[in-house]
């Protein structure tokens, strides 16, 4: 289907307007909480503690515990 002129212009000035107020949203400062309770701070160290202590966990348990996979899949098949 073509659009005449007028059509045309009008779908360029609706895009270009369209852009401009993409822009100016993103350029409108954001407003930052910079006060931070005690708690957050707190939660995510915890966070943290955990995460390094599952890592430190599984690092020690593979160094200790030997792991031999099968050399064929008939080890998984039960024996008649």
């Amino acid at each position: 289907m073509k659009m005449t002129q007028n059509e045309r212009r009008r779908m360029y000035l609706a895009q270009q307007a369209a852009r401009q107020a993409m822009l100016d949203r993103l350029k409108q400062p954001v407003a930052v909480d910079t006060a931070v309770d005690a708690s957050a701070v707190r939660r995510r160290w915890l966070k943290t503690v955990a995460i390094a202590t599952l890592i430190g966990s599984g690092l020690l348990a593979y160094s200790v515990v030997q792991f031999h996979p099968p050399t064929s899949i008939e080890a998984f098949l039960p024996r008649l």
